[in-house]
C-alpha cells in the first residue's frame, strides 16, 4: 500500500491523519508492528515516521527505478 499527499496538499496534517488510520486498523487486528520503505531522498516523509516512532533498520540499495535507495523503517505497536 502507498501512502501519498498531493503536493499541494502537504503541511496540512494529512499525512499524520492517515497514519493515525493505518495504526487504528492495526490496533483492531492486533498487529505487532509495522514496516514501511521510504526513498531516502524523500525527507517529509522520513521525518513524519520518524515522528510517529519509526526507526530505520535496514537500506534496499537502488531500489526505486534501479537508482535510488530505499530506506527501511519499523515500528512495533504497544497493545
Amino acid at each position: 500500500m502507498n501512502i501519498v499527499v498531493r503536493k499541494d496538499k502537504r503541511k496540512e496534517g494529512i499525512g499524520s491523519k492517515l497514519l493515525e488510520a493505518i495504526f487504528e486498523r492495526a490496533k483492531e487486528w492486533k498487529t505487532l508492528s509495522i514496516t514501511l520503505e521510504v526513498n531516502e531522498k524523500n525527507i517529509p516523509a522520513i521525518n513524519l515516521y520518524k515522528k510517529f516512532g519509526f526507526e530505520r533498520v535496514g537500506l534496499r540499495k537502488k531500489y526505486y527505478h534501479n537508482t535510488d535507495n530505499a530506506i527501511i523503517m519499523s515500528l512495533h505497536l504497544a497493545h
